[in-house]
């Protein structure tokens, strides 16, 4: 795989790019977590969040009379956004343990996709958190509050609806202070890359892939990597069409994108392996623009495979420094 390399590998880049109107920043969309109407600690009436458009099928709400102090959560994204919250777990899944802030009293409940309803009523939870998009998550939820838990579905798929959840969270928590670090503070951070984008480099396509060992999959607009390349000037060629939905190479070479982002699952060498295996010996991977350029890029997976959480303005510097290099300084644009 000689002509790929790392994000943020010492390899000079230099980009050509097409001018183009500046995108404005996209960070709205829809809220995150599903949490519909939360009591509030010492409030005495219900502060009612606006449902979603996954909250029709979700239309129970998840209530707390008080500051949950049993918490279990079922991913390390999940984990992640309560301990950021200030919250403390009483379980979660096999991923999130070497999290900062996990004591040695947080149970391991196992792999995410494989968390047993009786794991998790052992533990008496006052509130579960799992994923609302990933089928055996959201089944489970299901099930646990038919039996009778508090369950919150989460569905992050950029920035604002990460922010959404904190506020949500921190709410709960009485934690303020941890929403403007975390989240103001991020944000804040993520428009100063932004303004750092070059005029003159404005308008580069990109497609973005995520690989594993079993399957490929092209990310359009509504996943939060997309989100960060658009936001940083770039065109994203599977935005507007279904010739890409498959993933053949033939479509690849007609889009003929200036970069290509490699975002890896499960075991990263299997995933690597495969993807290899599949396109780059083949002749036309070589005829590729982004491949004669150096432009296919494996991108970290803490930072574009999972949610950043208050790693999100990490993730736009990484994008940043990979395709616009990482000596350009803010006032060079002013």
């Amino acid at each position: 795989m000689s002509k790929w390399r790392l994000a943020g590998s010492a390899a000079t880049l230099c980009c050509k790019g097409r001018r183009m109107q500046r995108r404005k920043n996209k960070l709205a969309g829809a809220a995150a977590l599903i949490l519909t109407a939360v009591l509030l600690p010492g409030c005495g009436q219900t502060a009612v969040k606006e449902d979603t458009a996954a909250a029709t099928t979700m239309s129970e709400a998840v209530q707390a009379d008080k500051t949950p102090e049993n918490v279990v959560a079922l991913s390390k994204s999940n984990a992640s956004l309560w301990l950021l919250a200030g919250g403390k777990l009483a379980g979660t899944t096999d991923d999130a343990m070497g999290l900062e802030g996990i004591t040695d009293d947080v149970t391991d409940l196992g792999d995410m996709d494989s968390v047993s309803a009786e794991a998790v009523l052992d533990l008496s939870p006052d509130l579960v958190i799992l994923f609302s998009t990933d089928p055996s998550q959201n089944a489970l939820g299901e099930q646990l509050k038919d039996l009778g838990l508090n369950v919150a579905f989460m569905n992050i798929d950029n920035f604002a609806d990460y922010a959404d959840a904190m506020k949500s969270f921190t709410d709960l928590t009485g934690r303020d202070d941890l929403y403007e670090k975390n989240v103001t503070d991020v944000q804040s951070a993520i428009d100063q890359v932004i303004e750092k984008v070059p005029e003159d480099q404005k308008g580069q396509t990109y497609l973005t892939l995520r690989v594993s060992a079993t399957k490929n999959k092209v990310l359009k607009g509504d996943d939060f990597t997309t989100e960060i390349f658009d936001n940083l000037s770039m065109v994203n060629v599977a935005e507007d069409t279904s010739a890409l939905d498959d993933m053949s190479l033939e479509a690849i070479s007609d889009a003929d994108p200036d970069w290509i982002f490699v975002i890896p699952r499960g075991k990263e060498e299997d995933a690597l392996q495969s993807f290899s295996d599949q396109f780059e010996t083949q002749d036309a991977w070589s005829e590729l623009s982004a491949v004669k350029n150096n432009h296919v890029v494996i991108l970290p997976r803490d930072l574009f495979g999972l949610k950043p959480n208050n790693r999100w303005a990490e993730s736009y510097q990484k994008a940043f420094d990979t395709v616009y290099g990482s000596g350009i300084d803010a006032d060079e644009n002013q």
